[in-house]
């Protein structure tokens, strides 16, 4: 896990950069352990590195090829690369590392561009091609590794991280953007960020410049497939080769455990693998304690535990030292508390952290998930099937089918919960609320065909995916830690996908395949859980008295009127709002829909100060 940027044909901005990084080592928490720069006439590579795979200083980078033709600078990890490094061994390529970042160079030397479709991991990285004065970059299928570009007048700017680009080309907002977010909390669904002409290079693309053109391509999709069932053993190999890959490491590994199914699968499988293990949690202020399936599962397994009360480490300042890592503003509480955990983690001596985030949407777990699942149940004319879970499940059958068309009508009509967005009761009366109905939520449509694993591929690729791992990326590296996650493997991935949809909830249980594949590796409390909790940072309310003041202080010089909004609306209900904050009780669900937006308003806020 590192971190880097790339000019080309900007060498003025390329020598301001460097000034800048080594005055103030810019971005340096992604790579502490060494940085190095390659410079020619029209091409600057700037890399920091945290050493994971190869602690040597044989695997710092930039990389450049035995004829100095090839300069590569990439941030992540392959965990197949000692596989390909065997390969091109076998063909008398020779090697002066043991690290993967050498494995990719002499890869794409070898076999071409089409190499990236042999790579398991996360990745972005980009390749210097000096005589043919071309760039060319890659993105991992999922969008673990970040990736921004900026096209100026002269040339091509690429970062792992915004704020290295921001510092020297001074960006400008994207209100576009602003108002996406603001109004329906629209996150990283696109190639669009915050900051106007800066792009993000989307998941599964690969980016080539030269002649001062950018061309773009998708080297890997996600398909579809009806046509498998589930078999036990099929899953199971799948699953633990790509854990077991994923332990690959020569520092030592921590492990993110709630009391939900998929980190407790993670931790409970990795034991085949692993002997010592240790597990973190966070201990939430009021809402949402998973104590006791915690305990639970720690006592059956004996692995070694710590709770982290992270509850005096809320407040202003560690707010916005969360935000100014993420670059953008939060999707929701969970970052902040995300952040101060790995800061904690960090302390003790871990650098990198095995989580199980990816499986809500690689494998349907999200309620919504549920009713596209019905829906292509009647799309499919499989009434019997339908009828069958409404009576396991105890439905009422005339709400479901409501709800339904509710959600197709929607839809079609790029509305989702639009209607009944917070963020209009605050606008001033003059604003044209007209304009808001345009802004687009995703690119599914209602269809007679695939429409769950439509769903499922819409939640990976934009919003909740995206966000997810952007927020866990920026918060594990500000504390210099690699963020694992084996359900995204891509084997995993494909396999699932080809898998008959119904199989998503076999026995009529919510990830059905996983929780029967771990009925021998997980405790039956843990497997048997209906419930989908919050993590940790839904406890909203908790934060809110912590920044109370800071917010209204922020209040009165924003530029919030701009967008539409009444500064005096906000500020009355923020008053009401602070005086049900007294009750440390749990609130009620249109309380904590109100706080949702009132979170994102502070967060653009503190954001905005930031820049």
């Amino acid at each position: 896990m590192c971190g880097y940027i790339c000019f080309v044909n900007e060498n003025n901005l390329a020598n301001k950069y460097l000034n800048y990084t080594y005055k103030n080592e810019l971005s340096n928490h992604r790579g502490p352990n060494s940085q190095k720069f390659y410079k020619e006439n029209n091409f600057l590579a700037y890399f920091r590195r945290l050493s994971i795979i190869d602690v040597t200083h044989k695997s710092d980078q930039p990389i450049i090829s035995q004829d100095k033709r090839y300069i590569l600078v990439f941030n992540g990890e392959i965990y197949n690369f000692i596989e390909l490094k065997n390969g091109l061994k076998k063909k008398n390529i020779k090697f002066k590392s043991n690290g993967d970042a050498e494995v990719i160079l002499k890869s794409f030397i070898y076999y071409g561009e089409n190499f990236v479709d042999e790579l398991r991991g996360m990745f972005s990285f980009c390749i210097w091609d000096k005589h043919q004065q071309k760039l060319i970059a890659y993105r991992d299928r999922f969008g673990q590794k970040p990736l921004y570009y900026l096209k100026t007048n002269r040339g091509l700017i690429i970062s792992s991280e915004i704020k290295d680009i921001n510092k020297i080309a001074k960006l400008s907002k994207n209100s576009l953007t602003i108002n996406k977010y603001l109004f329906r909390n629209i996150l990283d669904n696109n190639d669009e960020t915050f900051y106007d002409n800066l792009k993000r290079l989307e998941p599964s693309k690969k980016l080539i410049f030269e002649k001062n053109t950018i061309k773009i391509s998708k080297y890997y999709d996600l398909k579809f497939s009806e046509k498998k069932k589930f078999i036990l053993e099929e899953f199971l190999d799948i699953y633990n080769e790509c854990l077991k890959l994923h332990l690959q490491s020569d520092v030592k590994i921590a492990f993110l455990l709630s009391g939900g199914i998929d980190s407790s699968s993670v931790v409970a499988s990795s034991l085949n693998f692993k002997k010592n293990i240790k597990a973190f949690t966070v201990i939430p202020k009021y809402t949402y304690n998973e104590k006791p399936y915690i305990n639970h599962f720690i006592k059956q397994k004996k692995i070694s535990h710590e709770y982290i009360n992270l509850d005096d480490k809320i407040n202003v300042d560690n707010f916005k030292k969360a935000l100014s890592f993420q670059d953008e503003p939060f999707h929701g509480t969970n970052s902040l508390y995300q952040f101060l955990l790995n800061q904690e983690i960090i302390k003790r001596k871990y650098k990198v952290v095995i989580t199980g985030e990816g499986a809500d949407e690689v494998l349907g777990g999200y309620d919504r998930m549920f009713l596209y699942y019905m829906w292509q149940l009647l799309n499919d004319n499989k009434i019997k099937k339908f009828d069958k879970i409404v009576f396991e499940r105890n439905l009422n059958k005339d709400l479901l089918k409501k709800n339904i068309l509710n959600l197709k009508k929607n839809i079609n009509q790029n509305l989702t919960d639009f209607e009944n967005n917070k963020a209009f009761e605050y606008l001033n009366s003059n604003t044209n609320k007209n304009k808001y109905y345009n802004l687009k939520w995703n690119d599914l449509r209602a269809s007679n065909k695939n429409v769950f694993k439509k769903s499922l591929k819409n939640s990976i690729f934009t919003n909740d995916l995206q966000i997810a791992l952007r927020m866990s990326d920026r918060n594990s590296m500000s504390s210099s830690i690699e963020n694992r996650t084996p359900y995204l493997d891509h084997k995993f991935v494909d396999y699932i996908f080809s898998i008959k949809s119904e199989d998503f909830y076999y026995n009529n249980m919510s990830k059905g395949m996983l929780r029967f594949a771990m009925r021998e590796t997980c405790p039956k409390k843990i497997l048997n859980r209906k419930d989908k909790t919050g993590r940790p940072g839904s406890d909203m309310y908790f934060i809110f008295k912590k920044v109370f003041d800071d917010y209204i202080d922020l209040l009165e010089t924003s530029d919030l009127a701009d967008y539409g909004f009444s500064i005096e609306k906000i500020k009355k209900t923020l008053f009401k709002f602070k005086k049900k904050l007294n009750y440390s009780s749990s609130l009620n669900k249109d309380f904590r829909n109100d706080m949702n937006f009132f979170f994102r308003i502070y967060s653009y806020l503190v954001w905005s100060k930031l820049n």
